[in-house]
This record gives C-alpha cells, sequence and structure tokens, in this order.
C-alpha cells in the first residue's frame, strides 16, 4: 500500500499555485485542475447562503487564486483546500 502524506497545512502556496497553473505544457496536471475547479465549485454551492458570502466566484482555479487572494478575507477550509491542490498539482506536474 503506498501512502502520501501532505506537508504543512499552514504554509503559503500562493507562489506555487500561480506557478502551477501558468502551465500549459502538461495535459494530465490541466485535466487535474479543472476537475479540482469543478470540484470546489460544486462544494461551494452546497454551503448555506452566509458561508457562501465569503467565497469568490470563480471558474478555474486560476480565477479562484486570483479573487480569492485579492479579497483578503481568509477562509480556513478554503486555504486546506488550495494547499491539498497545490500539493497535489506538484506532484503531478
Amino acid at each position: 500500500m503506498n501512502v502520501l502524506i501532505f506537508g504543512d497545512q499552514t504554509a503559503d502556496q500562493t507562489q506555487l499555485l500561480r506557478k502551477i497553473v501558468t502551465r500549459k505544457d502538461n495535459t494530465l496536471l490541466a485535466a487535474f485542475l479543472e476537475r479540482s475547479a469543478a470540484a470546489v465549485r460544486d462544494e461551494v454551492e452546497k454551503l448555506p447562503k452566509i458561508k457562501r458570502q465569503h467565497m469568490p466566484d470563480f471558474l478555474t482555479i486560476g480565477h479562484l487564486i486570483e479573487a480569492y487572494f485579492e479579497k483578503g478575507f481568509k477562509v480556513p477550509q478554503l486555504e486546506s483546500c488550495l494547499v491539498t491542490i497545490s500539493q497535489l498539482a506538484h506532484f503531478i506536474g
């Protein structure tokens, strides 16, 4: 059995995420980012309205990153999600 252990969930992943979403040479990575964006959008839609108001509207992970960090309001659940996406994307890339 293989076990993956993710590193520090509190680390700032902004630069890594921005670098990952600009890569156009890896179709597996692009597919992962598209599916990740769809999964995050689906989960955000399930949230109560009061919690959704803190989430930015987005279509792609790139849009989410820019809108979220521009807004400046920290959402711990989204932070953890972005860290996990960045670490998996780094592994895939």
